[in-house]
Order: structure tokens, then sequence, then C-alpha cells
């Protein structure tokens, strides 16, 4: 029988940072009810969850001594602002050796940035959007130029489809880069639309334990077309995730690809990856997220539940696979 675990989540919801939970400018955060059904589905299978809180809270907690006695820290923080929001709880887990889940400071950071990953990916030749980096007007021309329109521009390290545009014509993309050039000051991404269906691919564990979970279609409700998968939609009613419905040759290269990533990339414990597919059935990762959101509606619970996994059970998985290589280290 398992030992049952003292367990605290660390998490970070738009409050802790006066952003109105309104918005969708940016959108890394927990949903309240998220962090409250993993907390249920531990306590369920008999481990002790305390709430934790964002990186402030917990670095106070260090500093005055009252951070609680835990076997370990389920991370779902993600941060603000910063390129390297994602690291801060991992690196500071690890300065104060307390065993947490999921991805090392620089995975995250590295799968954070959108240009990077994919500048991997292509080395692990690993389908991708063709793309071009924008950070000034040149670049934008520059893209309309090399690359087939029309265009996605995003921000290059923001998650959940925070600030994604589809842009038809040249002067909608001159347009697109001054708004999210304002709003998020920061490099942007530029990628060839893929005119498509929209996938997500879990995986589980890590190393050579890796292995897929499930696959599953982002569908607009309605039947209509989806365009582009956008922060409003993964935060309202819009959409629903159904089993992929592809060839399986398709769906197993996907999944092959998403866990040569996850590997080379040095992902632990779990991890989701996005992918379009076009009507020549040619699949394009768009991101690989080593953070991804469990709720019940989300892609990786979804591709959990239609792949017949417990999502508690996943739940406490990802703990005890953390532990089982916080334990290989200490000998």
């Amino acid at each position: 029988m398992k030992k049952k675990l003292r367990i605290g989540i660390a998490y970070d919801v738009k409050e802790d940072y006066s952003i109105s939970a309104e918005g969708f400018s940016h959108c890394d955060f927990s949903m309240l009810f998220e962090i409250k059904m993993i907390k249920e589905l531990l306590e369920e299978r008999g481990h002790i969850v305390y709430l934790l809180g964002n990186y402030q809270k917990i670095n106070r907690m260090f500093k005055d001594g009252t951070f609680p006695q835990l076997d370990i820290v389920m991370n779902t923080a993600e941060g603000i602002l910063s390129r390297n929001r994602e690291g801060w709880l991992p690196s500071l887990f690890e300065i104060n050796a307390i065993p947490y889940s999921g991805s090392d400071a620089y995975a995250l950071n590295l799968t954070l940035n959108k240009l990077h990953t994919k500048i991997i990916a292509e080395h692990l030749n690993i389908p991708t959007p063709p793309y071009h980096k924008v950070d000034c007007t040149e670049d934008v021309r520059e893209a309309a130029k090399l690359l087939k329109g029309p265009w996605i521009l995003k921000p290059n390290y923001e998650g959940s489809s925070s600030g994604v545009i589809l842009a038809k014509t040249e002067k909608d993309l001159e347009l697109a880069f001054e708004k999210l050039s304002a709003e998020y000051q920061q490099t942007l991404l530029c990628e060839t639309y893929i005119d498509g269906r929209e996938f997500a691919v879990a995986l589980l564990y890590d190393g050579a334990n890796t292995k897929p979970v499930g696959t599953v279609e982002i569908v607009r409700k309605g039947k209509t077309h989806l365009g582009i998968f956008s922060a409003e939609d993964k935060y309202s009613d819009t959409c629903t995730k159904i089993p992929a419905v592809l060839p399986n040759h398709i769906i197993e290269c996907m999944q092959e690809d998403a866990k040569k990533l996850h590997q080379f990339l040095g992902c632990n414990d779990y991890s989701r990856a996005d992918y379009r597919v076009d009507s020549n059935e040619q699949y394009y990762l768009l991101e690989l997220t080593p953070l991804p959101n469990v709720d019940y509606g989300s892609g990786f619970a979804k591709c959990c539940e239609y792949g017949k996994y417990d999502l508690g059970k996943i739940l406490e998985e990802i703990l005890y696979n953390a532990l089982r290589r916080y334990n290989k280290q200490d000998h």
C-alpha cells in the first residue's frame, strides 16, 4: 500500500495580482474551483492537503518559518509578467530542499518561450507552422513577405492563448502588432495560420517511462468552424473536447512527437502538447505545456477521461512519480 502524503498545493489566481477576473490579457492562472477540485480528489484518496498560495505567500512562509511539514508540493503556479515567471517556485523549492511535482525551472521557462520551443522541435524533425520573430514594424513587414497568410500573431511568453490574434491582411497584421506590443511589451511570434482542426495530447511520467494517456480534439459547440482556439474560448463554454477521430498512424505520430519533445526538454511528471491538423492530415505542433490545467473540462483531464484513466489516480501518480525521482536523487 502506498504511503498517504502530506501535500501542499502551490497556485496563483488573478486576484493575487489585482487583475480583473473578467479579462483575458493574462490567463495563466488557476481558478479557485480547479484548486478545490485537486484538493478534494487527493483527499478522497486519503491524503492531507494544504493550500499554500502563490510565490509571495510561500516565500513569506520560508522567511518566517511557517512553511508546513510536507512530503511534497503540487506546483500549479505560473507567476506573472517575467519570462522566468514559471520558474520562480521550482527554484524556491529547490533552494529550500522541498520536493515538488512537475518540471523544473529550466524546462518551464524554456517551454514558455514559444520561439525557442519551435527551434528545438525543428531540430527533432517535429513539424510546426512556419514562423518569424517580431520585435518591430519592419519585422512585421518581413513576416508578411516571408510567410504565407493569413497569419497568427501572439506574445512569445504567454500561455492559454492570451493575446492570440488572427490577421487576414498585412494591414491587420500591423494593427495586431501595435495592439499586442502595447499590451504585452515583449517579443511576438508570427506564424502561418493553419486552417484545420485542433488537438491535444496528454503525457504522463518522464524519461524512458513517458507515455501518452490520450488525445482529444477541441471543437466549437454548434458545429461551427473552430477558427482559433482563443483565451475567451478556453475560459467560457463555447468549445468542448471530444475523443480524437483521426487515422491511427496520425495520432500515434502526434503522440510520439509529443513524447520525444517532452523527453528532450527534460519535462517531468506530466505535460500537454497542442497540435493543428490541416485538411491534408498534416499535423503541426503549436506548443508543449508542462504545467497544464487539470480541471475536469481541461484538455489534460479529458485525455485521461477518454483514455479510461481516473483523474484522481492520475494526480496521485504525478506526485508519486515526483517522489520516486527525489528518492533516486538521494541515493
